[in-house]
């Protein structure tokens, strides 16, 4: 797959007929539309069926900075304003989560630093109307006061909940690593910040931020190339993508030291950026070899210590990010394990024990690739952030992904380390919140 194109709309059109008459009575195939291409009203997709499922996905994923455009940052705000337009009365009379929940489906809102995503899995025979309904009413949003207040409660109970775990050192991680831009501002806001956002900025970021030309839309499951001709069109939509926000390093001379409702220890470091494909691949083993649970390097060398420890790569545009959390009694001892264990990955291990691991890498990654929503999820991000034709979903184990996973050795591997997480990283420290929990 070469990635985004522009599709002729008489393709997608043509796709809904099954077959054309020829004079002679032969029945000629219509071809399909493009697996990924672009509609006319801007609308980017990937449509990657999979008619074994007993459910249609349909996801809308927009670029778009978390803590908002203008302002003062508000973690969160895409979250805020996405469930804002969930709950909100628009002029069919129904508010989406409402709908959703009556067709017996689930409506899913995610927020990241430079992207927002909503979320609809619903039975198959609801695909076209669950196409028409989340685009109608993102490309054109709605937010009123009631919608609002239901958002409110809802982002504040999901950032409670996300503060009791690792969640919370790795968005503090974001600030420790940058000095301004979308992963430096986070997505953890608290109740306060989140009651206190006005309506008036809740329907300004919507309206720009859920614009035709930054979303993606991706449909997994059972659902065809019919579903393209339900997607709503909007009028005086003709304003272009945002331009992605840049990140400033920050120049960390100490920990940045944070309270919180959940202790621990933070590692980061800037990684490749999602056009470094090999090196991005490489880290994404590397996390996995290293702090997999039972298997992982750092798992088994933790021993008898109390300390849980988590590490992952994640893909941005630029750059990526590799991130560590430490927690439980004994993380401050567990540290040092943890930081001898990464700079010895700058060697490179045994043939035998590098086939081990990227064995198990490749199995874990395809086995997190079997839910519809888990494919519509890759497909989502990798689209959002620039690259959809590495996408570990797109071509399954003979995609491009898994690929390059192939082509791995231990000298690449460890050059990648080396390269990217040999110098000191940005650290955070996160005490107990005193009383109680916010």
């Amino acid at each position: 797959m070469s990635g985004l194109r522009t599709s002729l709309w008489a393709a997608v059109s043509a796709a809904l007929l099954v077959c054309a008459g020829t004079p002679g009575g032969a029945q000629t195939p219509v071809p399909e539309p493009p697996a990924t291409g672009v509609l006319p009203g801007g609308v980017a997709y990937a449509l990657r069926p999979d008619r074994a499922q007993p459910v249609a996905v349909v996801a809308l994923w927009f670029r778009a900075p978390a803590a908002g455009f203008e302002g003062p940052p508000v973690a969160g705000l895409s979250r805020l304003a996405a469930a804002t337009v969930t709950a909100s009365t628009p002029v069919t009379g129904t508010a989406l989560a409402q709908l959703v929940e009556r067709w017996g489906g689930r409506l899913a809102i995610a927020a990241y630093p430079d992207s927002a995503a909503v979320t609809l899995t619903v039975p198959a025979d609801h695909a076209l109307l669950a196409v028409r309904t989340l685009t109608a009413d993102f490309f054109a949003p709605v937010t009123d006061q009631g919608g609002l207040k239901l958002a409110q409660r809802d982002a504040a109970e999901a950032a409670l909940l996300r503060s009791f775990g690792p969640d919370a050192i790795e968005d503090a991680l974001g600030a420790a690593l940058f000095a301004d831009g979308p992963l430096h501002d986070g997505t953890l806001a608290s109740p306060q910040a989140l009651a206190s956002v006005t309506l008036a900025r809740v329907r300004a970021y919507a309206e720009r931020a859920f614009r035709p030309a930054n979303a993606i839309l991706v449909l997994t499951g059972d659902v065809g190339a019919g579903a393209l001709g339900s997607v709503a069109t909007r009028d005086g939509a003709a304003a272009g993508a945002e331009t992605p926000a840049p990140q400033t390093a920050r120049i960390a001379t100490e920990p940045l030291r944070a309270s919180g409702n959940f202790p621990g220890i933070g590692l980061g470091w800037a990684g490749p950026p999602i056009t470094a494909e090999p090196e991005a691949t490489a880290l994404d083993f590397v996390a996995d070899a290293l702090f997999a649970p039972r298997t992982g390097r750092v798992t088994r060398a933790l021993g008898t210590l109390k300390a849980t420890v988590t590490g992952k790569f994640v893909t941005y545009r630029n750059p990526g990010i590799f991130l560590v959390t430490i927690s439980g009694a004994d993380a401050e001892a567990a540290r040092p394990l943890v930081e001898r264990v990464v700079a010895d990955a700058a060697q490179p291990i045994g043939a035998a024990e590098f086939e081990t691991e990227r064995a198990r890498f490749v199995y874990r990654t395809l086995a997190d690739l079997t839910a519809p929503s888990d494919a519509a999820d890759t497909y989502g991000w990798y689209a959002v952030e620039g690259d959809p034709a590495y996408a570990p979903a797109e071509g399954g184990a003979q995609g491009k992904y898994f690929t390059l996973a192939a082509h791995l050795t231990p000298a690449s591997v460890a050059a990648a380390v080396a390269t990217y997480l040999a110098r000191p990283p940005a650290v955070v420290t996160m005490t107990k919140r005193s009383g109680k929990a916010e």
